[in-house]
Protein backbone atom coordinates (compact mmCIF):
# COMPACT_ATOMS: atom_id res chain seq x y z
CA UNK A 1 0.00 0.00 0.00
CA UNK A 2 3.05 1.87 0.40
CA UNK A 3 4.43 2.23 -3.03
CA UNK A 4 1.22 2.19 -5.02
CA UNK A 5 0.52 5.53 -4.61
CA UNK A 6 4.24 5.69 -5.03
CA UNK A 7 4.10 4.01 -8.55
CA UNK A 8 0.74 5.86 -9.44
CA UNK A 9 2.59 9.71 -8.61
CA UNK A 10 5.85 8.75 -10.79
CA UNK A 11 3.03 7.39 -13.50
CA UNK A 12 2.02 10.75 -13.64
CA UNK A 13 5.18 12.42 -13.81
CA UNK A 14 6.16 10.15 -16.94
CA UNK A 15 2.76 10.73 -18.33
CA UNK A 16 3.36 14.61 -17.83
CA UNK A 17 7.05 14.13 -20.09
CA UNK A 18 5.31 11.76 -22.04
CA UNK A 19 2.67 14.29 -23.20
CA UNK A 20 4.83 17.22 -23.12
CA UNK A 21 7.15 15.31 -25.95
CA UNK A 22 4.08 13.77 -27.73
CA UNK A 23 3.00 17.71 -28.15
CA UNK A 24 6.17 18.81 -29.32
CA UNK A 25 6.65 15.74 -31.72
CA UNK A 26 3.69 17.26 -33.85
CA UNK A 27 5.78 20.23 -34.49
CA UNK A 28 8.75 17.75 -36.21
CA UNK A 29 11.17 15.36 -35.07
CA UNK A 30 13.97 17.78 -33.61
CA UNK A 31 11.37 19.37 -31.37
CA UNK A 32 10.85 15.93 -29.82
CA UNK A 33 14.28 14.87 -29.52
CA UNK A 34 15.26 18.26 -28.24
CA UNK A 35 12.89 18.10 -25.02
CA UNK A 36 14.55 14.48 -24.43
CA UNK A 37 17.93 15.46 -24.34
CA UNK A 38 16.94 19.19 -23.01
CA UNK A 39 14.97 17.27 -20.53
CA UNK A 40 17.93 14.88 -19.42
CA UNK A 41 20.35 17.41 -19.07
CA UNK A 42 18.67 19.22 -16.84
CA UNK A 43 18.02 16.47 -14.57
CA UNK A 44 21.42 15.31 -14.71
CA UNK A 45 22.70 18.71 -13.67
CA UNK A 46 20.49 18.77 -10.27
CA UNK A 47 20.35 15.15 -10.29
CA UNK A 48 23.50 15.44 -7.41
CA UNK A 49 21.66 17.87 -5.90
CA UNK A 50 18.65 15.53 -5.63
CA UNK A 51 20.09 12.80 -4.69
CA UNK A 52 21.45 13.60 -1.12
CA UNK A 53 18.09 15.18 -0.70
CA UNK A 54 17.03 12.02 -1.44
CA UNK A 55 18.59 9.84 1.47
CA UNK A 56 16.13 12.33 3.53
CA UNK A 57 13.67 9.29 2.80
CA UNK A 58 15.70 6.93 4.43
CA UNK A 59 16.57 8.97 7.58
CA UNK A 60 12.74 9.94 7.82
CA UNK A 61 11.75 6.25 8.32
CA UNK A 62 14.85 5.26 10.36
CA UNK A 63 13.55 7.83 12.51
CA UNK A 64 10.14 6.95 12.60
CA UNK A 65 10.95 3.35 12.87
CA UNK A 66 12.96 4.27 16.13
CA UNK A 67 10.02 6.54 17.20
CA UNK A 68 11.95 9.72 17.23
CA UNK A 69 8.94 11.42 15.55
CA UNK A 70 10.43 14.95 15.84
CA UNK A 71 13.48 14.58 14.84
CA UNK A 72 11.21 13.40 11.10
CA UNK A 73 10.28 16.97 10.68
CA UNK A 74 14.07 18.02 11.22
CA UNK A 75 15.53 15.74 8.81
CA UNK A 76 13.16 18.01 6.54
CA UNK A 77 14.27 21.19 6.85
CA UNK A 78 18.01 19.88 6.72
CA UNK A 79 17.14 18.44 3.41
CA UNK A 80 15.43 21.97 2.66
CA UNK A 81 18.83 23.84 3.73
CA UNK A 82 20.69 21.93 1.21
CA UNK A 83 18.17 22.63 -1.77
CA UNK A 84 18.90 26.28 -1.57
CA UNK A 85 22.40 25.98 -0.96
CA UNK A 86 22.32 24.10 -4.52
CA UNK A 87 20.56 26.21 -6.54
CA UNK A 88 23.47 28.71 -7.28
CA UNK A 89 25.57 25.42 -7.80
CA UNK A 90 23.34 24.27 -10.52
CA UNK A 91 22.94 27.31 -12.23
CA UNK A 92 27.01 27.28 -12.82
CA UNK A 93 26.60 24.27 -14.47
CA UNK A 94 24.92 25.76 -17.37
CA UNK A 95 27.72 26.91 -19.34
CA UNK A 96 29.82 23.13 -18.83
CA UNK A 97 25.70 21.77 -19.77
CA UNK A 98 26.01 23.91 -22.79
CA UNK A 99 29.44 22.84 -23.80
CA UNK A 100 28.62 19.34 -23.29
CA UNK A 101 25.78 19.37 -25.89
CA UNK A 102 27.41 21.78 -27.92
CA UNK A 103 30.72 18.72 -28.53
CA UNK A 104 28.03 15.98 -30.09
CA UNK A 105 27.41 15.97 -33.79
CA UNK A 106 23.81 16.25 -33.98
CA UNK A 107 21.47 18.44 -36.02
CA UNK A 108 22.01 21.91 -35.76
CA UNK A 109 18.34 23.01 -35.26
CA UNK A 110 17.93 20.14 -32.27
CA UNK A 111 21.07 21.15 -30.61
CA UNK A 112 19.73 25.20 -30.84
CA UNK A 113 16.41 23.76 -29.56
CA UNK A 114 17.40 21.64 -26.85
CA UNK A 115 19.84 24.26 -24.99
CA UNK A 116 16.51 26.38 -24.94
CA UNK A 117 14.42 23.84 -23.69
CA UNK A 118 16.96 23.13 -20.87
CA UNK A 119 17.69 26.96 -19.84
CA UNK A 120 14.02 26.91 -18.69
CA UNK A 121 14.25 24.00 -17.00
CA UNK A 122 17.48 24.56 -15.13
CA UNK A 123 15.98 28.47 -13.53
CA UNK A 124 13.20 26.44 -12.54
CA UNK A 125 15.09 23.95 -10.50
CA UNK A 126 15.08 25.49 -7.46
CA UNK A 127 11.34 24.45 -7.32
CA UNK A 128 12.05 20.96 -8.18
CA UNK A 129 14.33 20.53 -5.33
CA UNK A 130 12.27 21.69 -3.08
CA UNK A 131 9.10 19.88 -3.78
CA UNK A 132 11.67 16.93 -3.84
CA UNK A 133 12.78 17.59 -0.15
CA UNK A 134 8.94 17.76 0.83
CA UNK A 135 7.97 14.90 -1.00
CA UNK A 136 10.57 12.63 0.42
CA UNK A 137 9.51 13.67 4.18
CA UNK A 138 5.95 12.28 3.23
CA UNK A 139 7.52 9.27 1.64
CA UNK A 140 9.81 8.33 5.09
CA UNK A 141 6.33 8.89 6.82
CA UNK A 142 4.42 6.03 4.60
CA UNK A 143 2.25 9.26 3.72
CA UNK A 144 2.54 8.49 -0.15
CA UNK A 145 -0.78 9.36 -1.06
CA UNK A 146 0.30 12.92 0.01
CA UNK A 147 2.43 12.79 -3.07
CA UNK A 148 0.45 11.05 -5.44
CA UNK A 149 -2.35 13.78 -4.80
CA UNK A 150 0.65 16.50 -5.17
CA UNK A 151 1.75 14.92 -8.16
CA UNK A 152 -1.94 14.77 -9.86
CA UNK A 153 -2.31 18.71 -9.11
CA UNK A 154 0.91 19.54 -10.65
CA UNK A 155 0.12 17.13 -13.82
CA UNK A 156 -3.17 18.75 -14.33
CA UNK A 157 -2.02 22.30 -14.21
CA UNK A 158 1.27 21.79 -16.34
CA UNK A 159 -1.18 19.53 -18.78
CA UNK A 160 -3.41 22.42 -19.99
CA UNK A 161 -0.41 25.03 -19.86
CA UNK A 162 2.06 22.97 -21.92
CA UNK A 163 -1.32 22.53 -24.57
CA UNK A 164 -2.02 26.05 -24.53
CA UNK A 165 1.74 26.67 -24.43
CA UNK A 166 3.17 24.39 -27.32
CA UNK A 167 -0.34 25.24 -29.95
CA UNK A 168 -1.41 28.76 -28.83
CA UNK A 169 -4.19 27.36 -27.26
CA UNK A 170 -6.92 28.26 -24.45
CA UNK A 171 -6.12 31.83 -24.64
CA UNK A 172 -2.39 31.44 -24.28
CA UNK A 173 0.24 32.10 -26.45
CA UNK A 174 1.90 30.25 -29.10
CA UNK A 175 5.59 29.56 -27.14
CA UNK A 176 7.19 26.80 -29.33
CA UNK A 177 9.48 25.21 -27.60
CA UNK A 178 9.70 27.53 -24.52
CA UNK A 179 6.20 26.96 -23.62
CA UNK A 180 6.65 23.47 -22.38
CA UNK A 181 9.11 23.70 -19.74
CA UNK A 182 7.54 26.71 -18.72
CA UNK A 183 4.36 24.61 -18.07
CA UNK A 184 6.72 22.21 -16.01
CA UNK A 185 7.92 24.44 -13.66
CA UNK A 186 4.93 26.14 -13.27
CA UNK A 187 2.88 22.36 -12.22
CA UNK A 188 5.99 21.92 -9.95
CA UNK A 189 5.02 24.78 -7.84
CA UNK A 190 1.17 23.86 -8.21
CA UNK A 191 2.49 20.01 -6.76
CA UNK A 192 4.92 21.99 -4.00
CA UNK A 193 2.04 24.39 -2.38
CA UNK A 194 -0.27 21.09 -1.92
CA UNK A 195 2.38 19.49 0.47
CA UNK A 196 3.34 22.59 2.35
CA UNK A 197 -0.40 23.15 2.90
CA UNK A 198 0.08 19.43 4.20
CA UNK A 199 2.81 19.81 6.38
CA UNK A 200 2.25 23.07 8.04
CA UNK A 201 -2.04 21.36 9.08
CA UNK A 202 -2.85 20.87 12.37
CA UNK A 203 -1.98 16.73 12.63
CA UNK A 204 1.65 17.03 11.32
CA UNK A 205 2.03 19.64 13.74
CA UNK A 206 0.90 18.42 16.44
CA UNK A 207 2.77 14.40 15.45
CA UNK A 208 5.48 15.62 13.96
CA UNK A 209 6.66 19.18 15.08
CA UNK A 210 6.64 20.98 11.68
CA UNK A 211 5.73 24.31 13.17
CA UNK A 212 9.04 24.01 15.62
CA UNK A 213 11.53 22.08 13.20
CA UNK A 214 12.98 25.39 11.61
CA UNK A 215 16.70 24.76 13.11
CA UNK A 216 19.93 23.88 11.65
CA UNK A 217 21.02 20.42 13.24
CA UNK A 218 24.24 19.75 12.57
CA UNK A 219 24.26 16.31 13.47
CA UNK A 220 21.54 15.70 10.81
CA UNK A 221 22.86 17.61 8.23
CA UNK A 222 26.54 16.18 8.39
CA UNK A 223 24.64 12.94 8.74
CA UNK A 224 22.40 13.66 5.45
CA UNK A 225 25.00 14.57 3.27
CA UNK A 226 27.35 12.34 4.34
CA UNK A 227 24.93 8.82 3.84
CA UNK A 228 23.36 10.79 0.70
CA UNK A 229 26.68 12.31 -1.20
CA UNK A 230 27.20 7.98 -2.42
CA UNK A 231 23.45 8.34 -3.46
CA UNK A 232 23.89 11.97 -5.33
CA UNK A 233 26.86 10.79 -6.89
CA UNK A 234 25.59 7.57 -7.96
CA UNK A 235 22.29 9.27 -9.26
CA UNK A 236 24.62 11.91 -11.18
CA UNK A 237 27.01 9.37 -12.92
CA UNK A 238 24.04 7.34 -13.79
CA UNK A 239 21.80 9.77 -15.53
CA UNK A 240 25.06 11.41 -16.80
CA UNK A 241 25.98 7.96 -18.78
CA UNK A 242 22.42 7.55 -20.06
CA UNK A 243 22.32 11.30 -21.40
CA UNK A 244 25.46 10.43 -23.04
CA UNK A 245 24.58 7.03 -24.20
CA UNK A 246 21.42 8.81 -26.11
CA UNK A 247 23.79 11.52 -27.36
CA UNK A 248 25.90 8.48 -28.96
CA UNK A 249 22.94 7.19 -30.79
CA UNK A 250 21.65 10.87 -31.80
CA UNK A 251 25.06 11.28 -33.46
CA UNK A 252 24.52 8.61 -35.94
CA UNK A 253 21.55 10.85 -37.87
CA UNK A 254 18.39 12.04 -37.61
CA UNK A 255 17.24 8.49 -38.58
CA UNK A 256 18.14 6.90 -35.39
CA UNK A 257 17.72 10.56 -33.25
CA UNK A 258 14.17 9.96 -34.01
CA UNK A 259 14.18 6.37 -33.61
CA UNK A 260 15.94 6.29 -30.35
CA UNK A 261 14.34 9.62 -28.90
CA UNK A 262 10.91 7.12 -29.66
CA UNK A 263 12.03 4.25 -27.96
CA UNK A 264 13.36 5.99 -24.60
CA UNK A 265 9.97 7.81 -24.55
CA UNK A 266 8.44 4.09 -24.32
CA UNK A 267 11.32 2.80 -21.97
CA UNK A 268 10.30 5.80 -19.59
CA UNK A 269 6.99 5.13 -19.44
CA UNK A 270 7.50 1.60 -18.50
CA UNK A 271 10.66 2.45 -16.24
CA UNK A 272 9.43 5.42 -13.98
CA UNK A 273 6.59 3.37 -12.30
CA UNK A 274 9.08 1.11 -11.12
CA UNK A 275 11.05 3.86 -9.69
CA UNK A 276 7.35 4.39 -7.15
CA UNK A 277 8.73 0.32 -5.68
CA UNK A 278 11.99 1.79 -5.51
CA UNK A 279 11.20 4.54 -3.26
CA UNK A 280 8.54 2.31 -1.26
CA UNK A 281 11.22 0.00 -0.97
CA UNK A 282 13.52 2.48 0.70
CA UNK A 283 11.01 3.82 3.09
CA UNK A 284 9.78 0.24 4.08
CA UNK A 285 13.65 -1.00 4.15
CA UNK A 286 14.85 2.09 6.09
CA UNK A 287 11.58 1.49 8.68
CA UNK A 288 11.99 -2.01 9.45
CA UNK A 289 16.01 -1.47 9.50
CA UNK A 290 15.68 1.37 11.91
CA UNK A 291 13.28 -0.36 13.89
CA UNK A 292 15.80 -3.30 13.36
CA UNK A 293 13.27 -5.91 11.93
CA UNK A 294 15.96 -7.66 9.49
CA UNK A 295 13.61 -10.04 8.76
CA UNK A 296 10.55 -7.63 7.55
CA UNK A 297 13.20 -5.54 5.45
CA UNK A 298 13.91 -9.07 3.59
CA UNK A 299 10.38 -9.84 2.71
CA UNK A 300 8.97 -6.37 1.49
CA UNK A 301 12.00 -6.36 -0.68
CA UNK A 302 10.73 -9.69 -2.40
CA UNK A 303 7.32 -8.18 -2.11
CA UNK A 304 8.58 -5.54 -4.68
CA UNK A 305 10.27 -7.88 -6.94
CA UNK A 306 6.61 -9.96 -7.21
CA UNK A 307 5.05 -6.48 -7.88
CA UNK A 308 7.46 -5.61 -10.73
CA UNK A 309 7.90 -8.55 -12.58
CA UNK A 310 3.83 -8.63 -12.86
CA UNK A 311 3.79 -5.09 -14.01
CA UNK A 312 6.79 -6.21 -16.32
CA UNK A 313 4.92 -8.43 -18.69
CA UNK A 314 2.18 -6.31 -19.10
CA UNK A 315 5.02 -4.43 -20.53
CA UNK A 316 6.43 -6.89 -22.54
CA UNK A 317 2.60 -7.52 -24.40
CA UNK A 318 2.77 -3.71 -25.65
CA UNK A 319 6.47 -3.92 -26.58
CA UNK A 320 6.27 -6.66 -28.67
CA UNK A 321 2.54 -7.29 -29.63
CA UNK A 322 1.92 -3.63 -30.65
CA UNK A 323 5.29 -1.42 -31.07
CA UNK A 324 3.91 0.26 -34.41
CA UNK A 325 1.22 1.11 -32.95
CA UNK A 326 3.58 3.00 -29.71
CA UNK A 327 5.76 4.50 -32.70
CA UNK A 328 2.94 6.27 -34.45
CA UNK A 329 1.82 8.25 -31.60
CA UNK A 330 4.97 10.26 -31.96
CA UNK A 331 4.25 10.91 -35.99
CA UNK A 332 4.38 14.43 -37.01
CA UNK A 333 1.57 16.21 -38.78
CA UNK A 334 4.25 15.95 -42.14
CA UNK A 335 5.09 12.64 -42.75
CA UNK A 336 8.65 12.68 -44.41
CA UNK A 337 11.10 10.19 -45.73
CA UNK A 338 13.06 10.23 -42.57
CA UNK A 339 9.75 9.51 -40.39
CA UNK A 340 9.27 6.40 -42.47
CA UNK A 341 12.84 4.95 -41.64
CA UNK A 342 13.08 6.07 -38.04
CA UNK A 343 9.92 4.63 -37.60
CA UNK A 344 11.36 0.86 -38.68
CA UNK A 345 13.96 1.19 -36.46
CA UNK A 346 11.91 2.25 -33.49
CA UNK A 347 9.73 -0.63 -34.11
CA UNK A 348 12.55 -3.19 -33.30
CA UNK A 349 14.51 -1.28 -30.77
CA UNK A 350 10.93 -1.55 -28.86
CA UNK A 351 11.28 -5.26 -29.52
CA UNK A 352 14.59 -5.60 -27.95
CA UNK A 353 13.95 -3.07 -25.35
CA UNK A 354 11.23 -5.93 -24.33
CA UNK A 355 14.05 -8.19 -22.91
CA UNK A 356 15.43 -6.65 -20.47
CA UNK A 357 11.70 -4.79 -18.74
CA UNK A 358 11.47 -7.32 -16.45
CA UNK A 359 15.51 -7.05 -15.10
CA UNK A 360 14.68 -3.40 -14.39
CA UNK A 361 12.37 -4.46 -11.69
CA UNK A 362 15.52 -6.44 -9.96
CA UNK A 363 17.71 -3.63 -10.59
CA UNK A 364 14.98 -0.77 -9.36
CA UNK A 365 14.34 -2.93 -6.14
CA UNK A 366 17.55 -4.30 -4.76
CA UNK A 367 19.20 -0.82 -5.27
CA UNK A 368 16.53 0.73 -3.72
CA UNK A 369 16.77 -1.39 -0.66
CA UNK A 370 20.55 -1.47 -0.32
CA UNK A 371 20.01 2.27 0.09
CA UNK A 372 17.09 2.36 2.70
CA UNK A 373 19.37 -0.05 4.77
CA UNK A 374 22.21 2.90 4.35
CA UNK A 375 24.45 0.82 2.17
CA UNK A 376 24.62 3.49 -0.30
CA UNK A 377 28.28 3.05 -1.47
CA UNK A 378 27.96 -0.20 -2.39
CA UNK A 379 24.91 0.40 -4.73
CA UNK A 380 26.63 3.71 -6.36
CA UNK A 381 29.17 1.67 -7.53
CA UNK A 382 27.04 -1.38 -8.89
CA UNK A 383 25.11 1.11 -10.57
CA UNK A 384 27.58 3.16 -11.56
CA UNK A 385 29.55 0.40 -13.00
CA UNK A 386 26.52 -0.85 -15.22
CA UNK A 387 25.60 2.55 -17.04
CA UNK A 388 29.44 3.53 -17.86
CA UNK A 389 30.16 0.63 -19.13
CA UNK A 390 26.97 0.11 -21.59
CA UNK A 391 28.22 4.14 -22.32
CA UNK A 392 31.48 2.52 -22.91
CA UNK A 393 30.40 -0.42 -25.45
CA UNK A 394 28.20 1.75 -27.64
CA UNK A 395 30.65 4.47 -28.44
CA UNK A 396 33.16 1.41 -29.11
CA UNK A 397 30.86 0.13 -31.39
CA UNK A 398 29.90 3.07 -33.00
CA UNK A 399 33.76 4.42 -33.31
CA UNK A 400 35.68 1.50 -33.21
CA UNK A 401 33.74 -1.37 -34.91
CA UNK A 402 30.98 0.95 -37.20
CA UNK A 403 28.32 -1.45 -36.14
CA UNK A 404 24.97 -0.21 -36.78
CA UNK A 405 22.62 0.80 -34.67
CA UNK A 406 20.09 -1.50 -34.08
CA UNK A 407 23.44 -4.53 -33.79
CA UNK A 408 24.44 -1.72 -30.93
CA UNK A 409 21.64 -1.52 -29.43
CA UNK A 410 20.77 -5.38 -29.21
CA UNK A 411 24.54 -6.18 -27.34
CA UNK A 412 23.88 -3.38 -25.28
CA UNK A 413 20.44 -4.81 -24.20
CA UNK A 414 22.08 -8.39 -23.46
CA UNK A 415 24.87 -6.47 -20.84
CA UNK A 416 21.93 -5.00 -19.13
CA UNK A 417 20.54 -8.49 -18.63
CA UNK A 418 23.12 -9.55 -16.42
CA UNK A 419 23.73 -6.87 -14.11
CA UNK A 420 21.18 -8.01 -11.85
CA UNK A 421 23.17 -10.83 -10.18
CA UNK A 422 25.50 -8.35 -8.51
CA UNK A 423 22.95 -6.49 -6.71
CA UNK A 424 21.50 -9.89 -5.62
CA UNK A 425 24.53 -10.96 -4.32
CA UNK A 426 25.25 -7.45 -2.86
CA UNK A 427 21.86 -8.13 -0.90
CA UNK A 428 22.36 -11.54 -0.22
CA UNK A 429 25.51 -11.65 1.93
CA UNK A 430 23.77 -9.42 4.58
CA UNK A 431 26.79 -6.31 4.46
CA UNK A 432 23.64 -4.08 4.34
CA UNK A 433 22.69 -4.82 8.07
CA UNK A 434 26.05 -3.60 9.32
CA UNK A 435 25.79 -0.85 6.90
CA UNK A 436 22.90 0.81 8.70
CA UNK A 437 23.79 3.45 11.49
CA UNK A 438 20.61 4.96 12.82
CA UNK A 439 20.71 8.62 12.52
Amino acid sequence: MVSLPMVMSMSFDTFLIFINRLFLSKLGSDYMNASLIGGLTEMVAITFFNGVISYSTAMVAQNLGAQKTSRCSLVLVQAFFIALCCYPLALALIPPAHAFLNSFDVPELQNTLQIQYFNILIYGCIITMIRHAFACFFIGLGKTRIVMTATLSGLVATLFLSYGFTFGKLGLPALDIIGAPIAVVIGNFVALCFLLVNFFNKEYKENYSTNKCWRLSKRILSTLIKKGLPSGTEMFLNMLAFLTLILLFDTQGLVAATATSIMFNWDLVAFVPLIGLEIGATSLVGKYVGARDFASANRVTHSGIKIGVCYSFIIILFFVGVPEILVNVFAPHSITPEWAESQILAVKMLRLAAIYVTVETFIVIYAGALRGAGDTLAAMCIMSGLHWLLTGIVWVFFNIFETSVIQTWAFTVLIFTIWPLFLFLRWKNGKWRRAWILQ
